[in-house]
């Protein structure tokens, strides 16, 4: 039944995000990236970096917090939510004022400046949508947390979709507007959740505001909030640093390598977003995970091998489609490493997810460190010699080397069984795809047929090796209405 559950709520979250986040990247922020232009996008691309690296600044640990503390007791919400809201508004200050420094240190100019507060902005607001879908997730109503993880882009869209494609606002069309759009989105977006979780689970009573509970609240999510901080300089000090040391054109064809693995990424974290309510209250009940981290597995890792083996065999058709203008050897190299990280990424969002629930945060905070001297020693040398093929590099060697820890921690700390028979049923998976691939590229078989038969002959692989169980995955339209 437990699996049954998890594979009913992230089957409707996977398909609404389906529905919305690739219209999100691939038509509203690539065509904003192709009429801003080399220079424009990749300044851009820059400043959401700096924006990114210390948004923990807004949040220090309270989202993850809050939601595995009241995954485990819901009832904490009526006494934490107020304190929790004016934490994150002191917070806030914090924030903006770290990144305003921040890039006075760097020494932008005026209009950089102008965007790092929008982008500031677009945080602030990104992470307190965060924070009140985490009081809806820790009840188990995954169905409300999926409508209300795709409201903001589904309203981006619609305004972007104007900006973009109106042909008196096109030729005008500056960064700038972007992010007003996604400033009005998010307010719309924060507005609704905050009215869902009112009515749902709590009032919010400043009578019971005590500035020892924020206090208290910030000292237990200060390691979460740590842990967070060396997480995203591992994971965001490449763009940054290429802008720096390579400069912006350099940054901008990162950045076009990145947007399928971003897109991925993006559907691969919504798991780590139903995981980590559902592993604290197993651990709070003292119920043995093993089953949920193998189905998870199952389900990522073998989509994420026959992505990653039809988008290095078809790397060229695919950016030639993204960027008709930009294709060169560079930019396909650059994105053949990024996406090979992609089942890194998978791990990570299984395993790490696991032990943030375990509270082994003091290991998190090691693993990361080491994450991030890596990560930003690798790209000091590698973008240095190689540019953005190095950063792509770097992002390649991190997430896999980090992948294989936290997987051994987690069978240490768990004593989770070693499957040998798995680990041959993944590589079958990538081989069978590569060798689908290359033999489809042999034969000249256009983009859209090929993904066809990629689909295809996934489904028949997977089930046919048993990875993905017919029986687990049917009864998931019974279970939509019943785990709302």
């Amino acid at each position: 039944m437990l699996k049954k559950y998890f594979i009913s709520n992230i089957t409707i979250m996977l398909l609404l995000n389906l529905l919305v986040k690739p219209l999100w990247i691939f038509v509203i922020d690539r065509n904003v990236q192709l009429t801003t232009g080399h220079e424009e996008y990749g300044l851009y691309g820059a400043l959401v970096s700096i924006s990114l690296i210390f948004n923990i600044l807004l949040d220090l640990g309270i989202t993850n917090y809050n939601n595995k503390t009241l995954a485990a007791e819901n009832s904490l919400i009526h006494s934490k939510l107020p304190n929790m809201i004016v934490a994150k508004s002191i917070l806030s200050l914090v924030y903006f004022t770290v990144v305003i420094l921040v890039a006075l240190l760097f020494q932008y100019g005026v209009r950089a400046f102008f965007l790092v507060f929008l982008l500031a902005t677009v945080q602030m607001l990104n992470s307190f949508l965060m924070f009140l879908r985490s009081n809806v997730s820790a009840h188990h109503h995954f169905k409300t947390d999926a409508l209300l993880s795709v409201l903001d882009k589904v309203l981006m869209i619609g305004i972007c979709s104007v900006l973009l494609f109106s042909p008196q606002l096109r030729t005008r069309f500056v960064i700038e507007w972007f992010l007003f759009a996604q400033i009005a989105a998010y307010l719309i977006s924060i507005l609704t959740a905050l009215t869902i979780v009112i009515r749902r689970y709590s009032k919010i009573h400043f009578h019971h505001f005590s500035i020892s509970e924020v206090v208290s609240i910030c000292k237990k999510s200060l390691p979460y909030a740590v842990l967070i901080l060396l997480m995203a300089i591992y994971m965001r000090s490449d763009v940054l640093m290429l802008e720096r040391l390579a400069g912006t054109a350099q940054n901008y064809i990162y950045l076009e390598a990145y947007r399928i693995l971003e897109a991925a990424n993006m559907i691969a974290f919504l798991f780590a977003g139903i995981l980590l309510p559902m592993f604290s209250r197993m651990i709070s009940q003292k119920v043995h995970v093993e089953n949920l981290v193998v189905t998870t597995a199952n389900m990522m890792l073998p989509a994420s091998l026959a992505l990653v083996a039809f988008c290095i065999v078809f790397a060229e058709p695919i950016m030639k489609i993204l960027y008709p203008n930009d294709v060169n050897p560079q930019l396909i190299l650059s994105f053949s490493f990024i996406i090979g990280s992609f089942p890194a990424f998978c791990i990570m969002y299984i395993y790490s997810t696991l032990l943030t629930a375990n509270g082994n945060i003091t290991l998190l905070i090691k693993i990361a460190l080491f994450g991030g001297v890596l990560s930003i020693g690798s790209n000091l040398i590698l973008i240095h010699v190689y540019q953005s093929v190095g950063a792509a590099l770097t992002c390649f060697i991190v997430e896999w080397l980090l992948g294989a820890i936290y997987i051994y921690y987690c069978i240490k700390e768990f004593h989770l069984k070693i499957q040998f028979s798995r680990i041959t049923q993944f590589v079958i998976v990538f081989a069978l795809m590569c060798f689908l691939n290359v033999t489809l590229r042999y034969f000249e078989i256009s983009l859209p047929y090929a993904i066809a038969c990629n689909g295809i002959t996934f489904l028949l692989v997977v089930y046919s090796i048993k990875l993905w169980d017919k029986k687990l995955i049917e009864p998931y339209f019974k279970q939509f209405s019943a785990n709302s």
